[in-house]
């Protein structure tokens, strides 16, 4: 049915959880629940989250990394009546009141641009996402997802295990996120499609030797910078990405990725709005249930959708737009630099200040990245401010938040 790293687990494997599943009451009877779930056992979780789908029930996934107070505090902000906290055996009581409505997936937003929120889809909504999906992506079944990314996120979880199974693959989840480990496990299964953050993508890409190439490699979560795309595009036989929110899943997947802000032709079952290349607009998405604001800005061309930047991202100068896609990969291609974030500072006297953070291999002042990109960049495009750091902070699930990064005035 499936591999967590190199054990294979089948259905008779998977019919036995639910056999003792059955046998716990609160378990057994979860459609009057909603179930905080933070296990170690990535297995044990799956195979819960499979279980409480089927019976209708509401589960929110927990990553396994996270602390007890910290997951006690989490599952009682979504309201859950219980947390499974390391083992299903131990459940926490945090309410007595029963569920009175339809079964959910609880997912929390990145909290890119601030504090998480909380999202509820309907077991029905993911069904229509896994069938849409398995349509429009390019493979057949033959093809092995490698999934290198928290299955507790609907990336991960319906996006690589669920929609794996259902086109009757059996996808690889990786718990062991070792780099020398996910290239063997990638050289195992040659046909393959990894799906992984940019970050980890570029290391694997960094990593591995020169013979080995990849088949085809999903990303998704935020733009790679464009430096590390020619790379990886190099290394493999199809770079593709796809584009989604809590609120929807997968949104759109853009088959052959030719540029960093493609992403892609919109799922069958969606409407999107968004502005056109002269005057980019926010991306706004249309389900059968709802109408998401993305606070993202982009455009459609031909029926695709381009990524321009984040709202809370854009940085006004003056009056005019900075966007810091386009000016990290200004400084990415000084061959001296691994990693940069542009991000906003505020100013009490002038507003808007355009900053970076950036990591490299040697030495660089300000100034000889100033010089850089003034061949490059408008003025009021250019940094004011550079500072060298050993390591770029992100979120924890691989994101960069620019705002938290920019939160402080001068």
């Amino acid at each position: 049915m499936f591999y967590i790293d190199d054990r294979y687990y089948t259905i008779d494997d998977l019919e036995a959880q639910f056999e003792k599943y059955e046998t716990i009451s609160y378990l057994r009877d979860c459609q009057d629940y909603r179930l905080a779930v933070c296990l170690p056992d990535q297995f044990q979780w799956l195979s819960l989250c499979f279980y409480i789908r089927k019976k209708g029930g509401s589960v929110f996934p927990i990553h396994p990394s996270t602390p007890k107070e910290g997951a006690i505090r989490m599952a009682s902000n979504v309201a859950s009546h219980y947390l499974l906290y390391e083992s299903i055996e131990t459940a926490i009581e945090l309410s007595a009141h029963k569920s009175d409505g339809n079964g959910v997936l609880i997912q929390m937003s990145s909290g890119t641009t601030g504090e998480p929120k909380c999202i509820e889809r309907t077991w029905d909504s993911v069904e229509e996402e896994i069938t849409a999906y398995t349509r429009t992506l390019p493979i057949d079944h033959l093809t092995t997802s490698i999934i290198a990314c928290p299955i507790t996120h609907s990336y991960g979880l319906i996006s690589g295990v669920m929609a794996s199974l259902e086109r009757g693959a059996e996808p690889v989840i990786i718990t062991n996120m070792n780099p020398k480990y996910l290239l063997k496990k990638l050289r195992e299964q040659p046909n393959h499609i990894l799906y992984a953050s940019p970050t980890l993508l570029h290391t694997l890409d960094r990593l591995k030797d020169e013979k080995q190439h990849f088949n085809y490699v999903m990303t998704s979560g935020t733009i790679m910078p464009s430096k590390w795309f020619i790379s990886l595009k190099k290394s493999s036989r199809l770079v593709l990405q796809q584009y989604g929110c809590s609120e929807a899943g997968c949104v759109t997947i853009q088959g052959q990725l030719e540029d960093v802000r493609e992403l892609g032709y919109p799922l069958p079952h969606l409407k999107v709005k968004a502005g056109n290349e002269t005057n980019p607009e926010e991306i706004i998405i249309e389900t059968s249930e709802k109408i998401i604001y993305t606070k993202d800005v982009g455009y459609i061309k031909e029926g695709k959708v381009l990524f321009v930047s984040r709202i809370d991202d854009m940085i006004n100068v003056a009056g005019l737009n900075v966007y810091p896609q386009e000016v990290e990969d200004v400084i990415l291609n000084d061959p001296r630099i691994e990693e940069v974030v542009v991000y906003k500072k505020q100013n009490k006297l002038s507003g808007e200040r355009v900053c970076a953070q950036f990591v490299s291999t040697d030495p660089v002042e300000g100034n000889e990245l100033r010089d850089w990109c003034s061949k490059f960049l408008a003025p009021f495009q250019i940094p004011m401010e550079f500072t060298r750091v050993t390591e770029i902070e992100k979120l924890p699930n691989g994101k960069i938040s620019r705002r938290k990064i920019g939160g402080v005035l001068v």
